[in-house]
């Protein structure tokens, strides 16, 4: 028997389809059954320009170029993203409330932690490419905004993403620490016509947990099993 554990604010997508103010389509985050496949910091090919470069990677100025910290050495900016020096400094100043350059990359869209997920199709909780097993293209993760927040000690307010399930920068580290999003263990993203149970999160349970998302309550619960 499962009961719930704990609850989380959690964010996707919109109900229904839209264009977003980047150019780029916002939609529902897909339902289903999903198997939590990993977590790491993210690096983006779709949003190069803030994402290729992961959250926290050393960064410097020196002789009015900047540089980042790659494999051990530093390397040029340049190299890696289109961003300026003045782009940089002017976001940070939108996200701290001070133009200037950071000592570590805080831009990359996807925060400091993302955790991905995938389809089983063979049902052994297994990321297998054999298996035609992909990670899906939505994921779970932070944003800058509320990074900074956080760090501000400000208010974090979660808004609607592309497809993505958003969380709070705290809420995604109780949820690994946990073991809520655990390698192996299920994510079931629920239709948005679905309401989160509202039983009280807190009770006596013990893995395998699983994660469920109910979009339409903005809500993740998370069950385990039940200690009689």
């Amino acid at each position: 028997m499962k009961t719930i554990v704990a609850k989380f604010q959690a964010v996707g997508g919109p109900a229904r389809s839209s264009m977003g103010g980047d150019g780029y389509s916002m939609g529902p985050t897909d339902s289903g059954q999903f198997v939590i496949a990993y977590c790491s910091k993210h690096s983006s090919r779709r949003y190069a320009e803030w994402s290729k470069i992961k959250w926290g990677t050393p960064l410097k100025e020196e002789n009015g170029q900047l540089f980042i910290k790659f494999q051990g050495q530093w390397k040029l900016l340049k190299n890696y993203t289109s961003v300026t020096k003045d782009q940089i400094k002017q976001y940070h100043r939108q996200l701290y409330g001070t133009a200037k350059i950071p000592t570590q990359w805080v831009f990359n869209d996807f925060g400091h932690m993302t955790c991905y997920y995938f389809k089983d199709i063979n049902k052994n909780r297994k990321l297998d490419k054999s298996a035609g097993e992909r990670v899906h293209g939505e994921f779970i993760h932070t944003t800058p905004t509320d990074e900074a927040n956080t760090r501000l000690g400000l208010p974090v307010f979660l808004t609607e993403s592309h497809g993505c399930v958003h969380v709070k920068p705290a809420d995604i580290d109780i949820m690994i620490e946990k073991g809520y999003l655990r390698k192996g263990n299920l994510f079931i993203v629920h239709k948005y016509n679905e309401a989160a149970p509202t039983v009280a999160g807190g009770g006596n349970a013990k893995p395998p947990y699983e994660v469920h998302f109910y979009p339409g309550s903005r809500q993740i619960v998370v069950k385990g099993t039940a200690i009689k």
